[in-house]
């Protein structure tokens, strides 16, 4: 019983006796973006190339620390699961793995399994979605994106939406 639940809390085969990686400075900046018209979401993760589209972009003047990201909004899930990614110049920021079999860095939000959640397939689910992110920047003008991508069914006219979408960020 103890081997199995330790096997559940180690997410897609990640390492249990990886160090921990750490970054910590003094905010002094917070800057956000959103696009009030929300996104819809045509990109299929494990098809398409490149497997994520733009959504939201933004640049920030900072000094040399930790630069936290806080990504949140609403999802409308058409096809099993939507990927986010959040990166500082091009580069994925801490907190995001790849999903099993594939090497672009991400976090999902999917649609909930079991027969409870039945009519969650018929009727394309939103939900509410949060995540948090950290990079350590040296002094400078850096691009901070965040990317999506959907599963690989997704078709028109029935897209995925992401709405809501806000980035928040905090840097020295």
């Amino acid at each position: 019983m103890a081997v199995a639940l330790g096997m559940l809390t180690i997410p897609f085969g990640a390492d249990a006796t990886a160090q921990q990686i750490e970054c910590s400075s003094p905010v002094r900046n917070v800057s956000a973006v959103t696009n009030p018209s929300g996104h819809v979401i045509t990109t299929r993760y494990q098809l398409d190339t490149p497997n994520l589209q733009p959504l939201l972009t933004t640049s920030i003047d900072a000094g040399e620390g930790c630069l936290v990201a806080h990504l949140s909004g609403q999802v409308r899930i058409t096809d099993n699961y939507v990927v986010f990614q959040v990166r500082v110049d091009g580069v994925p920021m801490e907190g995001q793995l790849p999903l099993p079999t594939f090497t672009t860095p991400v976090v999902f939000v999917s649609i909930d399994s079991g027969p409870a959640n039945d009519d969650e397939q018929l009727i394309d689910p939103t939900k509410v979605v949060s995540y948090n992110f950290f990079a350590r920047v040296p002094k400078g003008t850096h691009t901070v994106e965040v990317l999506g991508a959907a599963g690989s069914n997704i078709v028109a006219p029935n897209f995925p939406t992401a709405t809501h979408l806000v980035l928040t960020l905090e840097y020295r």
